[in-house]
């Protein structure tokens, strides 16, 4: 049962920097700032499409965790 607590846990970090990572790497790939455009700015529309990408994205890496 521990092992299995402790794998979870690694693997939802691994998760979510890799989330966090794809994250800044669209955001440097897309012209303007997506954090800028949702923080300051606060563009529902890009908050909307960003909450999208990130979803996605997470789909596919626990995917790719789960095997």
């Amino acid at each position: 049962l521990e092992k299995g607590v402790v794998s979870s846990i690694i693997y939802a970090a691994i998760g979510i920097l890799m989330s966090v990572l794809s994250f800044k790497i669209v955001d440097l790939i897309i012209p303007g700032r997506l954090a800028k455009q949702i923080a300051e700015d606060r563009n529902v529309a890009v908050a909307i499409v960003a909450g999208a990408l990130i979803l996605g994205i997470c789909i596919i890496i626990a995917a790719s965790i789960h095997g």
